[in-house]
């Protein structure tokens, strides 16, 4: 996203000044919602989590294209997170975006899928394990999974799972019973 937005922009002011038609906006080729950014500078992050190394930022006013939202680390009580265009690895915290138009749908779909914990196992905030912990899960337990993440690399594995509660837990630790979950998207 942010290095799309360097190049639409680039692409807009050449479009410009050749007396054509201005070049779509990421913001317009989004699945159409968008949001004003509130923060006088809004930091962007690979994952839904203040953990999550920064990747950029957006400044105050900028209107800014989404995809989805999920939950994950809670900023100032918000733990709504949304996910920048054109994939799931830039998020900014929904406390400092006001929807412009209609919120974003959560990640995933309707399906569900199920997995079991291979030892005991704790729940996060967000996709990493310096996240808050959530709670713990038994080894053995069943998990009830929306989708996919990339997050922290765990034990050689990078994706994390987000559950029905609203929960992150390390995939490397889950056996999916039947298919595997798909991306957050």
């Amino acid at each position: 996203m942010i290095r799309t937005s360097i190049k639409a922009a680039g692409l807009g002011l050449a479009t410009a000044l050749s007396g054509g038609l201005l070049a779509a906006t990421p913001a317009q080729a989004s699945n159409g919602y968008e949001g004003r950014v509130e923060a006088t500078t809004l930091t962007v992050r690979y994952g839904p989590t203040t953990a999550s190394r920064a990747l950029g930022s957006f400044k105050k006013n900028e209107v800014i294209p989404l995809i989805c939202k999920v939950r994950g680390t809670s900023v100032d009580g918000n733990t709504i997170w949304y996910s920048l265009p054109p994939d799931l690895t830039e998020w900014v915290s929904a406390r400092y975006v006001a929807n412009v138009g209609a919120a974003p749908d959560w990640c995933g779909n309707d399906e569900r899928f199920v997995g079991r914990t291979t030892t005991k196992l704790t729940k996060r905030t967000g996709p990493t394990t310096a996240a808050s912990s959530a709670g713990t899960l038994a080894k053995g337990a069943g998990v009830d999974i929306i989708c996919k993440l990339p997050g922290q690399n765990v034990n050689g594995n990078n994706r994390w799972y987000y559950l029905t509660d609203g929960r992150w837990v390390s995939a490397r630790f889950v056996t999916n019973v039947g298919q595997a979950p798909g991306w957050c998207n």
